[in-house]
């Protein structure tokens, strides 16, 4: 009997879910789960996330958190990141104000992102995918679930 591992659902043949592993971000106090064979990169410098690659390098989730500072609230967040997309020359598929946040995705270069920010208490948790176009029907899934387990938190909350 073959056994499929996770990277082959990253690839597009996924017959196995994958296996996962929790997050947690120390400065912020937000939790995620990712699929585990998913290499974790380093911690970014101001400790606010991180950023989790395929062994291929094609598949890339990163996450982040930060303070609420533009008055303007989530729809400044919002905009923001529809003009750094709009800056990659993307189509948008998806722009979804929810009563917590915000979802986008689309397609740039052959590529689908999908980009998920939530408010809780001042703090902005960031979470980003982006993958080939041909892992879509593997990578839904996988990003569900990652939409099921993030845990915003308030800042240095634990």
């Amino acid at each position: 009997m073959m056994t499929i591992y996770c990277s082959a659902a990253l690839l597009g043949a996924a017959l196995v879910p994958p296996a996962y592993r929790p997050y947690h971000n120390a400065r912020f106090g937000y939790r995620i789960e990712y699929p585990a064979d998913l290499k974790s990169q380093p911690e970014a410098e101001n400790g606010d996330g991180r950023r989790f690659v395929s062994a291929d390098g094609q598949t890339v989730l990163t996450v982040y958190a930060g303070y609420q500072v533009l008055a303007g609230g989530l729809a400044d967040y919002r905009k923001l990141a529809r003009e750094r997309w709009q800056e990659q020359h993307a189509t948008l598929i998806l722009d979804q104000k929810t009563s917590t946040g915000f979802a986008l995705s689309g397609t740039v270069k052959g590529r689908i992102f999908y980009e998920k920010t939530v408010l809780k208490a001042a703090t902005l948790t960031t979470f980003e995918w982006t993958y080939p176009a041909a892992r879509k029907a593997a990578m839904d899934p996988i990003i569900r679930h990652t939409i099921q387990t993030l845990q915003p938190s308030v800042a240095g909350g634990n």
